[in-house]
């Protein structure tokens, strides 16, 4: 049988916060798999853990993305957190699924209509009480959804 370490896979398109298994034989790849990426880039989650993330995450198209509590930028992609600081081989994470989770947000981009709300005029001409006089944007924060018991 081979053996496995659990990390905690966070996705912020769906929101989904689990527990997954990885074989410690096959060293870091199956991460890169997971994550889908080519290139990983650690952040402490605190001085036992450790996240994994795409390091070319942030690009032009972004659907989705994740607010780390007191990390200075969004983390776009898949996160995969892990016991350890990084230096040695991970481990299955020390802390609850539920106790990470509060360090989450999972933040995705909305666009709201803006409705006249009389006959208003604007450059092109007057736009009618109730047409659509434009799009507001705004970023929609969601703790994550646990499901536990996937690993």
């Amino acid at each position: 049988m081979l053996r496995a370490n659990t990390a905690y896979v966070l996705d912020p398109e769906t929101t989904i916060f689990k527990p997954v298994g990885l074989p410690v034989s096959t060293g870091i790849r199956p991460v890169y798999d997971l994550i889908g990426c080519r290139l990983l880039e650690v952040v402490r989650f605190d001085e036992r853990h450790t996240l994994l993330v795409d390091e070319e995450g942030l690009q032009e198209g972004l659907t989705a993305f994740t607010i780390f509590e007191g990390f200075p930028q969004p983390i776009a992609g898949k996160i995969v957190l892990v016991g350890g600081d990084g230096s040695s081989p991970y481990t299955s994470p020390l802390v609850s699924l539920e106790d990470a989770a509060k360090h989450f947000k999972c933040c995705r981009p909305v666009l709201d209509p803006v409705f006249a709300k009389t006959d208003e005029i604007y450059p092109g001409g007057i736009i009618i009480a109730g047409a659509l006089a434009g799009l507001q944007s705004r970023i929609e924060r969601r703790a994550p959804t646990l499901v536990e018991g996937e690993a």
